[in-house]
């Protein structure tokens, strides 16, 4: 991760449950980084909103809007997420509700990835996602950090939204990270999210 920041929370790929982050070069200021507890806002919601998220499956795919998501992203970064992240595009269905597999408690597992909801149109997918999505990232389900050089964030990805302000204009900002594979999300009654859909990108022709 490194300066442009992301305009939306987001969770790191699903097959990621522990990401590492370490802050390499910090803008005097700005930058931090914002996570929201997805367990809480599973928690908040109203009974019959939970009854409907249980009841929901979503397709995430990693072709998802970058621009609108990295709206200040640089050619080199627009160019990485085109020919190495979306190099093959991936379509899974996973569970709104996902259960995790240490402490038992339920989350909402949502973010950037999430593409509609199936069985819903795009439209409704989307009135949906932000109806669930303002319970994730209400101010009481969140905590924010300010970086300093050399710190180091590790957390629990099958629980959290994070996002990274961007509101330090031209300074740079370095964050590696790295990131740990795992566990394949099981919704409450039992079942476990499903690729659906797995395509390697065509080469473009030359004019």
């Amino acid at each position: 991760m490194t300066s442009g920041g992301t305009s939306g929370t987001q969770t790191s790929p699903s097959w990621t449950p522990i990401p590492v982050l370490r802050g390499v070069v910090i803008p005097a200021t700005g930058g931090d980084t914002i996570w929201s507890n997805t367990h809480a806002a599973y928690e908040s919601l109203p009974a019959p909103l939970k009854l409907l998220a249980e009841n929901l499956w979503a397709i995430h795919s990693n072709a998802y809007d970058y621009a609108a998501v990295r709206p200040r992203a640089s050619a080199e970064e627009r160019k990485h997420f085109e020919e190495v992240f979306t190099s093959t595009v991936y379509e899974t269905e996973h569970p709104v509700v996902r259960v995790h597999p240490e402490t038992g408690e339920r989350s909402l597992l949502l973010g950037n990835f999430v593409q509609r909801f199936v069985g819903l149109s795009k439209s409704d997918s989307s009135k949906l996602y932000e109806l669930f999505q303002s319970y994730v990232t209400t101010p009481e389900n969140t905590v924010r950090w300010r970086w300093q050089a050399g710190d180091v964030a590790i957390w629990d990805n099958r629980a959290t939204q994070h996002y990274a302000v961007n509101d330090y204009g031209a300074e740079h900002r370095i964050v590696r990270r790295a990131t740990v594979d795992g566990d394949v999300p099981v919704s409450v009654d039992g079942r476990r999210s499903a690729t659906q859909v797995k395509s390697a990108k065509t080469a473009a022709k030359a004019a």
